[in-house]
């Protein structure tokens, strides 16, 4: 009898132990606290745009994307992640980001121009992309250096050297004429592009083609 006494005098006690230790463990979890983002979709946009300046593409994603999250139809933040997209070579990131941002505004002359490089870049969906370059510059508002210098880059890559120096020389012209959109880098890359067009296409006998 002594025994068993002692026996279940000490269940007892340990028992009530398991449970004091069950209870002071609930007891410290924590609390989860959902801290909302205090940023709006412009200021994560500005942050973007820094880092990106800085060469820190990942970083300035990120902050494209906080703003998308934010604002899912935020144009300028879809053609900025593009933009990041298309400097990382992740072409076909950077195709889905113009092409949400042309759902935005159709027909826009900046989105279209940088989706048609991510088109001449990877050799992808470039009837597209020219399709789109044609219907933009229809309009005499949109013939801009860069437009006509990107127009010109694509049309050599469909192999019609004739149509495309006939890009390269508008742009020029207007570049002469002062266009402002006309910067000592874009009168540059299009004296570029159309010599590397007439080296891919030189001319029987040393004619003009052009």
């Amino acid at each position: 009898m002594s025994p068993a006494r002692g026996t279940t005098g000490f269940l007892i006690p340990a028992l009530l132990l398991s449970l004091l230790l069950a209870v002071s463990a609930c007891a410290r979890v924590p609390k989860i606290i959902v801290l909302e983002d205090p940023l709006s979709a412009d200021e994560h946009a500005t942050l973007g745009v820094a880092y990106e300046r800085k060469g820190e593409l990942d970083l300035a994603a990120r902050e494209y994307e906080a703003a998308l999250k934010k604002d899912p139809a935020f144009f300028q933040a879809r053609v900025n992640l593009g933009n990041v997209r298309l400097a990382q070579k992740r072409y076909d990131a950077a195709r889905e980001e113009y092409l949400e941002a042309l759902a935005l505004r159709p027909d826009e002359p900046g989105a279209t121009n940088n989706l048609a490089w991510a088109a001449i870049l990877s050799g992808k969906e470039r009837e597209d992309a020219l399709r789109r370059m044609e219907s933009v510059l229809e309009s005499p508002n949109h013939r801009s250096p860069p437009l006509l210098d990107t127009l010109g880059v694509l049309l050599g890559e469909f192999s019609r050297p004739v149509e495309a120096e006939q890009a390269f020389a508008e742009a020029e012209r207007m570049c002469a004429a002062g266009e402002p959109a006309c910067t000592d880098a874009v009168a540059k890359e299009i004296r570029e592009h159309r010599e590397a067009l007439r080296m891919r296409y030189p001319v029987p006998g040393g004619e003009r083609l052009w």
